[in-house]
């Protein structure tokens, strides 16, 4: 099950960049792009420095005025998009 103390691993095939406040990933073996929104493009930066999704939740509370669990939900879904698309790994312990 996902949660925000999950851990996560950026696969080395997937390549991005920030242009202004959104990210833009390539999935190089899928060749599929994808864009990630303001909020969505933090998140992704914070990951990709080494944050873990909790500390990328604490970090995004102090930044932006949203309640604790539509922040914890939207982190969860977007992750499990994520992960859908390869983009990200749930590291199983």
């Amino acid at each position: 099950m996902l949660t925000l103390n999950s851990r996560l691993r950026i696969p080395a095939h997937v390549s991005f960049s920030v242009v202004g406040e959104d990210a833009f990933l390539l999935n190089t073996r899928t060749n599929k792009y994808f864009s990630l929104a303001k909020v969505g493009a933090r998140l992704w930066e914070l990951l990709n420095a080494g944050s873990s999704l909790q500390d990328g939740f604490l970090q995004l509370s102090a930044e932006y005025d949203v309640s604790p669990a539509r922040l914890e939900n939207d982190i969860l879904e977007l992750v499990r998009n994520l992960a859908e698309n390869e983009l990200v790994e749930i590291v199983q312990d």
